[in-house]
């Protein structure tokens, strides 16, 4: 095969060149400083670099102080005249001949271990393409926590510049195929329209541990041309209002707690900043909390009984999220096509030797030591995230853990509003309604203390349960919710699968046919009063018998066939 000399020399140009591109503008900047920020690069324990230092008001001390420096991977550079930031970022950009690009503030402190650990997260995702760090100010030392999920990073870039710039490492493909550079009419906070130009092109994270050193002094930018950055920052804001008006939306919330009418209190969301204002006098401001992702890799068992449809549902969806931990116990399924789907699957199957039904996870010894010792979720296949259910849901549920301790495990609320108008909808719709009675949280999305089974849940380890109560749970409301497909089934018209179920179900199911409904219905009729008034009289029935409470005394009328 003939190469010909352009494309050898592009092979070659490719092979010698660096990883990463440290790219740092300088502008008077006085020589403590930069010999900090040099050395900081220099003394990385990643070491596949080029260093361009690019010099935008050419001084003799800024020049004598960099080639002061016998390191090869510098390359000194100077404007010929004053080019502002943004002009001298892009020629930096275009210069630059490493996959990554590391921007290093000419003021600042790398701590040894940036480099390294900003490529390992960019070549271990090709999802993202930027990549951030917590940091820590100074002199006055400050830690400063940034989001790790992209999800919340996005929201929050509608209104704060999320991803320190003199942190970030950039994946250079990404800017050149969307043909984006800094833009000098958002001067001084162009690197947050870097940011915004970003959304919907590739992903944002932040390493959620102290990376880099920022000094914050007098001379900053951002404290040297405030009135200049808000208004560049008001700029953006529009911008992103007509860009992304459905993301601005959730970002810009204003929610209201009434009591008998009366504001009690009233929430105002900007990205990720909540102020909330009691009685219109006091007001209070905090952060959303950081989710952060190592939930994504936690194991999710799908309990398994001759249900090939769903199961491939669920798995799809799963997938769609990126997450793959996936593990099928299977109770002893006899359903021939599903048989043979365990058989290819990629994902880990635990073949049970009897149908040990929907309780099988808690019974059977192979899975003891994960849910004594681990985090985990637990579902029946079943049970399918919403359209515009957030993607980061694991970290979301896992967070909810940690802040109701008392509380085993947490999981979705199903949708019922979209049921179709079959016979059995007036049911489903009652069985949900009784478990958002206990609400936890004052504005949206809202959090309920209910019961929980074996549908989709998060489960913390059984070492760590206040509780033996198996139910005891957090259930999330939308847009975390889930559909419970056997409720959109019209049950006069069941496909072969259905009837093979129905026809092998030891008593599992309660939405296959007709006669699993009826045990649900039956249920609700004789379920306890939860309420003082129901004592004193409620009347509920079936077709099979109607109950009548008065004064806690129960009377049961049985319905002739």
């Amino acid at each position: 095969m003939k190469v010909s000399a352009g494309n050898l020399v592009k092979k070659i140009f490719k092979k010698n060149a660096p990883k990463v591109s440290v790219l740092m503008a300088a502008y008077k900047t006085p020589e403590q400083y930069l010999r900090e920020a040099i050395e900081s690069i220099l003394n990385q324990t990643f070491t596949d670099f080029e260093f361009l230092i690019l010099d935008d008001c050419p001084t003799e001390s800024v020049e004598d102080i960099v080639k002061s420096y016998d390191d090869k991977r510098i390359k000194y550079l100077k404007n010929p005249q004053n080019l502002g930031i943004s002009q001298t970022r892009n020629k930096l950009i275009d210069l630059a001949k490493g996959q990554y690009l590391a921007v290093m503030d000419h003021d600042d402190v790398s701590l040894p271990e940036r480099l390294e650990k900003e490529v390992f997260v960019l070549d271990s995702h090709s999802e993202i393409g930027v990549v951030g760090c917590w940091y820590e100010t100074f002199p006055h030392s400050k830690i400063k926590k940034r989001y790790v999920l992209n999800s919340q990073i996005e929201k929050d870039l509608m209104y704060n510049c999320s991803i320190l710039h003199p942190s970030s490492m950039i994946r250079k493909a990404v800017l050149d195929k969307n043909n984006i550079r800094y833009e000098e009419e958002f001067s001084p906070a162009e690197d947050h329209a870097l940011w915004c130009r970003l959304l919907g092109k590739t992903q944002f994270t932040n390493i959620p541990e102290v990376l880099q050193k920022y000094r914050d002094y007098r001379g900053n930018t951002s404290k040297l041309q405030a009135a200049k950055m808000k208004a560049a920052s008001r700029k953006i804001h529009l911008m992103l209002e007509k860009q992304y008006p459905q993301l601005m939306a959730q970002a810009s919330e204003t929610q209201t707690f009434k009591i008998c009418g009366l504001p009690l209190v009233k929430r105002q969301r900007k990205g990720c900043n909540l102020k909330y204002t009691w009685l219109g006098l006091f007001k209070i401001i905090r952060r959303e909390d950081i989710l952060f992702p190592d939930a994504n890799n936690l194991p999710i068992y799908i309990i398994c009984y001759n249900r090939l449809t769903y199961l491939k549902e669920i798995i799809s969806w799963l997938e769609s999220h990126n997450l793959k931990n996936i593990h099928i116990i299977d109770n002893c399924s006899t359903y021939p096509p599903l048989i043979k789907y365990l058989q290819n699957t990629p994902y880990t199957v635990h073949r049970m030797t009897e149908n040990l039904g929907h309780m099988v996870f808690f019974k059977a010894d192979e899975f003891k030591s994960v849910r004594e010792n681990e985090y985990y979720v637990l579902t029946d296949p079943g049970v399918i995230g919403i359209e515009n259910c957030p993607k980061d849901f694991m970290c979301y549920f896992y967070n909810i853990l940690q802040k109701y301790p008392k509380c085993n495990k947490v999981g979705f609320s199903f949708k019922t509003d979209d049921i179709p108008d079959i016979e059995s909808k007036k049911l489903y719709t009652s069985w949900e309604k009784q478990f958002y009675k206990h609400k936890l949280t004052l504005f949206p999305p809202y959090l309920y203390a209910s019961s929980l089974d074996t549908t989709f849940a998060m489960y913390r380890p059984q070492k760590d349960w206040l509780t033996n109560n198996f139910y005891k749970a957090v259930r999330t409301d939308a847009p975390y919710q889930a559909r419970h497909l056997p409720w959109y089934k019209d049950l006069n018209n069941l496909s072969e699968e259905d009837k093979y179920y129905t026809k092998t179900d030891c008593g599992s199911g309660n939405y296959n046919d007709k006669a699993g409904v009826e045990r649900v219905k039956e249920y609700l009729i004789s379920k306890p009063a939860e309420h003082w008034w129901e004592n004193i009289f409620s009347f509920k029935s079936s077709d099979r018998r109607s109950v009548m409470r008065i004064f806690g005394i129960k009377f049961t009328l049985k319905h002739k066939k």
